[in-house]
C-alpha cells in the first residue's frame, strides 16, 4: 500500500527525531552495559470496524478477537534516559466479517498473521530505579500474510494483502531481578497500521486494524 501523505509526513519527522537522538554524545559508558535484550509474549488486539471497498464503495462490517504471539527486540542506551529500540512482533488475530447478500446473511472469520518491524524512541522516566518506566513514539513496516476467510466448507475466498508504514507509541516497564543483570519486561504499545486486501477476482478492501499489543517477558543487559 502507498502511504497517504499524512503517513509520509509523520514518518519523516520521526526519523529525523531517531537520526537527531541517535547522535547525540552519549553518556552511557561500555561497561555499563549500554544493551537490552527482550523476549514477551504478546497479545495483539485490533480494533473493529468496516472493510470498505475502494470501486464500489461496499462496506462489511467485521468484528476482532485478539491473537497471541511473540515479540524480540534490542535497546541500545544512548544515554541515562533516551533508548533507541528495533524490535519485531508476530501475532495472528483473528477476524470474522458479515456480509449481507440478500436474500442470505453470511458471517466470515480468518486468522491473520501481522507482523510489525518497528523502530522506536524510549525516554526513561526511571532511569536509576530498579522499576525502569519508559514511553516514545515508534515507527513500524507492517507485513500482512495473505489470508482465507472461511464461511463454511464449501465457501471460502483467499486475500492478498499489501504491505504497510505505521506509527505509534509505547509505554513499557523494566524491573529488575535481584542487582543481575536480568528483569521482568512488559509494554504495552498502540499502532495505526492499514490492512488492505484483495481477492484474486479484483476489488480492494482496506481498514484500520490499529491494534493494542500487549506483552511481557524477560529482558537481558548486555
Amino acid at each position: 500500500m502507498k502511504p497517504t501523505t499524512l503517513d509520509q509526513a509523520v514518518a519523516a519527522v520521526m526519523i529525523t527525531m531517531f537520526i537527531a537522538f541517535a547522535t547525540l554524545p552519549g553518556t552511557v559508558s561500555a561497561d555499563e552495559d549500554p544493551w537490552k535484550f527482550r523476549f514477551a509474549v504478546v497479545s495483539m488486539n485490533p480494533s473493529s470496524g468496516q472493510f470498505v471497498v475502494s470501486e464500489s464503495d461496499e462496506r462489511f462490517s467485521y468484528q476482532s478477537d485478539g491473537g497471541v504471539g511473540v515479540a524480540i527486540d534490542f535497546e541500545y542506551r544512548a544515554s541515562r534516559r533516551l533508548g533507541i529500540d528495533f524490535g519485531v512482533i508476530s501475532a495472528s488475530p483473528g477476524f470474522t466479517v458479515d456480509v449481507d447478500a440478500e436474500p442470505l446473511s453470511v458471517s466470515a472469520s480468518s486468522d491473520i498473521r501481522i507482523t510489525p518491524i518497528y523502530a522506536a524512541l524510549n525516554i526513561h522516566l526511571t532511569p536509576d530505579s530498579r522499576f525502569d518506566l519508559y514511553l516514545g513514539p515508534l515507527l513500524a513496516y507492517v507485513t500482512y500474510d495473505s489470508f482465507e476467510l472461511v464461511a463454511g466448507t464449501e465457501l471460502r475466498e483467499g486475500f492478498s494483502a499489501e504491505e504497510d508504514l505505521g506509527f505509534g507509541a509505547v509505554l513499557g516497564l523494566d524491573i529488575g531481578l535481584g542487582s543481575g543483570r536480568w528483569s521482568l519486561t512488559t509494554a504495552v504499545r498502540y499502532l495505526n497500521t492499514t490492512l488492505e486486501a484483495s481477492p484474486s477476482d479484483g476489488g480492494v478492501g482496506k481498514t484500520d486494524i490499529d491494534p493494542m499489543i500487549f506483552s511481557v517477558g524477560f529482558g537481558y543487559r548486555f
